[in-house]
């Protein structure tokens, strides 16, 4: 199975890419920062909703899906390069 990974958090876990080909929002939200995908992102930048969820303590955001064994939002941002 493909996964796709947020342009917030780095998450590499997303079933659908947050936009397609044609630049469409899939309106999924990231479990992992909570950033809906077209909605949240219309008018607040990736850097802009990352600088926010790391100032709120980069928790991780489902309370239905637990988060990956042994997850680090510091090394999930590292891995993806995401480095602001």
């Amino acid at each position: 199975m493909t996964s796709y990974s947020c342009p917030v958090c780095g998450f590499a876990g997303l079933y659908a890419p947050p936009y397609d080909e044609m630049g469409c929002a899939s309106f999924d939200i990231c479990p992992c920062c909570g950033t809906e995908f077209g909605y949240d992102d219309s008018k607040t930048s990736h850097s802009e909703l990352r600088r926010r969820w790391i100032g709120a303590g980069a928790l991780w955001s489902n309370r239905t899906v637990n988060a990956p064994p042994a997850w680090d939002a510091i090394r999930q941002m590292r891995s993806a390069g995401l480095h602001d």
